[in-house]
């Protein structure tokens, strides 16, 4: 009994330690985005990309040609005309054209297409940005000696802004000797995310360091320490990644192939790099939901600055391509096992519904 109230009071002396010290702690500058979840996300086919909108015009509202008078029949000793074509500039136009979804080419009725069988029913449910999702993980891991805890990878959305988040703590959850924060916030474009401010913010149960930041701006990106890089296409930080992953494979699933290799522009603390991903090969993991095929991502090697985080990933395609399970390493010493350890939760989708 002794040793038993003993014990209660060293937790109660960690939980209140703790408690002072999250409050005397820098806090982060990305004020978290409020939401509820409701359900657990079942396995099911994968979600598909939308269909492409369609640039042909309704037969009726294309114009009628103008019917030609017949050319005069050419006397043989003429000269021969030359072929007319497009010049360089028309060309162009044409082709800008072709693509754009707001300023479509006129097309006559010798252009419109002839109607095609109905296709079938496609694999799963058309892919829409939830409102919010989060995974649940247990951690093993190594640093200075084996290490146990837990984590989570939440994305929340408001409209077209996002916020993903990659906790994780060591010890006991109501009063962790040491955690680990990765935040990423940004907007939702076409093309997928594009994150605006990326933070990772260590604490310690005696010691918090202020959050390093890294900011992206229109044309640059400003590192943790200061330095201004170009921006490149597409850029991701090591939070956002996860879900940009997640959402290239959903729109193009042919990426998701054994052998296949995927490159990521990554803004990390220190430097600006391009990170090579491949799918190393198909695996099946044990759940709480059973028995799930991913497949296996992995980052080529890079040389890693203190606090620079590359991460193995394993995606499920019928769990809505989440990471269910996420390796990851500041160094070969150090490293994080995060394994799904209960269903994912969603938060519902008529409560604030999904764009």
């Amino acid at each position: 009994m002794l040793t038993g109230l003993v014990a209660l009071v060293h937790l109660w002396l960690t939980y209140e330690l703790a408690q002072e010290m999250k409050d005397l702690a820098p806090s982060s500058e990305i004020k978290r985005m409020a939401t509820t979840y409701v359900s657990e996300i079942k396995l099911s086919a994968p979600p598909v990309a939308p269909a492409a909108p369609t640039l042909i015009k309704p037969t009726s509202q294309a114009p009628k040609k103008p019917r030609r008078s017949p050319k005069p029949a050419k006397v043989a000793s003429a000269p021969e005309e030359p072929a007319s074509a497009p010049t360089v500039a028309k060309a162009e136009e044409a082709a800008s054209s072709a693509v754009a979804i707001n300023n479509e080419p006129e097309v006559t009725p010798h252009d419109v297409a002839t109607p095609q069988p109905a296709a079938s029913a496609p694999p799963g449910p058309l892919f829409v940005w939830p409102k919010a999702t989060r995974v649940t993980y247990k951690m093993e891991g190594f640093f200075r000696g084996p290490i146990y805890g837990q984590a989570t990878v939440e994305w929340i959305r408001q409209d077209k802004l996002y916020q993903v988040h990659l906790d994780a703590s060591v010890g006991p959850s109501f009063a962790p000797l040491g955690s680990w924060r990765l935040t990423s916030e940004g907007e939702i474009l076409p093309e997928g995310l594009s994150p605006k401010r990326y933070e990772n913010l260590n604490k310690l149960l005696f010691k918090s360091n202020a959050p390093s930041t890294v900011l992206f701006e229109a044309d640059e990106v400003i590192l943790s320490t200061g330095v201004h890089v170009p921006k490149p296409a597409g850029i991701q930080d090591p939070a956002s990644q996860f879900i940009q992953l997640a959402y290239r494979f959903m729109m193009n699933p042919e990426l998701l192939q054994v052998g296949n290799t995927i490159e990521v522009p990554l803004a990390l603390l220190k430097k600006a790099v391009t990170i090579s991903y491949d799918v190393v090969k198909e695996e099946t993991l044990r759940t709480p939901l059973g028995d799930i095929p991913t497949f296996h991502v992995k980052p080529r090697s890079v040389a890693n600055d203190k606090g620079d985080i590359t991460a193995e990933i394993w995606f499920a395609p019928t769990l809505q391509y989440l990471p269910i399970r996420i390796l990851a390493r500041t160094n070969n010493d150090v490293f994080m096992d995060m394994q799904m350890d209960r269903p994912p939760q969603q938060a519902s989708s008529s409560d604030g519904g999904q764009n």
